[in-house]
């Protein structure tokens, strides 16, 4: 039986939560919810999402900075400009590291305290997936097709980059000593995380769209084309699909817990699923699309929408809770940590959600 990262905890440290890539917590958020505290970045936008560990927010923006903030109030902490460039994918805060890349293909290592530069690594192509940290390794997803793995203390490679003749561009989840990452070459690929071997892959019917999502033996995730597919890891087998090729429409990550699979689609809905079966549990319409990936906090799903609207809705069935409306557009996924949402968007605000 393949076991997933634990999804109670109380930071944040990778794009969406645990190596997994559940973005699930047990621990519930607070209600009734409201806006903490909000944090500008001038003149710049979010499209990265947080990471959060030890009380400090962490994220960089899209024309260079990296920002760390204070949890508590939104206070800034310090931020780092890097010159002739962006952040548009999160980072991973590991081991008192930040790691984070930039889309001139730049793989940073930064010191946790003030950002400074620990290590620098050129990919010489375009990263668009945050990275994953496992067991001192660095893993990122590249547009050339290739899987890199580093070493988390050094920067230097830890194997020759596994590569496919299609981009790279989702995010390389983690779970018994495997890498699953979809491919635009219409492929879900099982990666050796310790040689980057290819051990095996499933055709998806399209290039993929979104991140693994893995609980228990089974993984979840999306093609660009609208089918949202549950599949055996071992062996890589399916199980069932969701949705119709004919839509077009892409879905990102989901959420995904023992009981439900969530997620949002193009054509405004948030859906839970079974895990099992992909049988609808519940079906909530929204205003806009929501292409900002839900997040489960105990009994709620959070996530925001391309109109700038933050939404929280039942996770039992799917009934709104919680909204407020505050403009920009969201495509960056909230963070969780200790009864708290974090999430930016991109007029360059940083909103912390909780309960008053």
């Amino acid at each position: 039986m393949f076991a997933s990262a634990s999804t109670l905890r109380a930071d944040w440290p990778l794009v969406r939560g645990d190596a997994a890539a559940t973005g699930a917590v047990v621990a519930p958020l607070p209600q009734p919810l409201d806006i903490l505290w909000t944090y500008e970045a001038a003149e710049s936008g979010f499209e990265a999402t947080a990471s959060i560990v030890e009380g400090v927010v962490y994220v960089g923006d899209v024309d260079g900075t990296f920002h760390a903030v204070k949890l508590a109030d939104g206070s800034p902490l310090w931020t780092r400009k890097f010159e002739e460039t962006g952040f548009v994918a999160g980072s991973a805060v590991v081991e008192g590291r930040i790691y984070c890349v930039d889309y001139n293909g730049v793989v940073r290592c930064l010191k946790i305290e003030n950002g400074e530069t620990i290590w620098e690594f050129n990919t010489d192509t375009s990263l668009y997936a945050a990275p994953n940290v496992y067991e001192g390794v660095v893993l990122l997803a590249a547009d050339s097709g290739q899987l890199f793995a580093l070493d988390a203390a050094t920067g230097k490679k830890k194997w020759e980059p596994f590569t496919i003749d299609q981009p790279l561009r989702c995010w390389p989840t983690v779970v018994a000593e495997r890498v699953l990452i979809a491919g635009c070459d219409g492929k879900l690929h099982l990666v050796d995380v310790n040689s980057g071997k290819d051990v095996e892959s499933i055709d998806i019917g399209g290039p993929a769209d979104g991140m693994p999502a893995v609980v228990g033996d089974r993984v979840f995730f999306c093609t660009a084309g609208g089918v949202f597919h549950g599949m055996t890891i071992k062996p890589l087998a399916s199980l069932w699909e969701f949705g119709h090729r004919a839509q077009g429409e892409e879905i990102h990550a989901a959420a995904a817990t023992p009981n439900a699979i969530v997620l949002g689609t193009h054509d405004k809905r948030m859906v839970a699923l079974k895990p099992a079966t992909g049988e609808v549990i519940w079906s909530t319409p929204l205003r806009s699309r929501a292409e900002s990936s839900p997040v489960v906090a105990g009994d709620l799903v959070l996530f925001g929408t391309v109109r700038g609207r933050l939404q929280a809705l039942e996770m039992a069935g799917g009934k709104e809770v919680w909204n407020t409306e505050v403009g920009g557009r969201f495509t960056a996924s909230p963070a969780l940590t200790d009864g708290r949402m974090v999430i930016g968007n991109e007029d360059g605000t940083l909103y912390c959600v909780g309960g008053k």
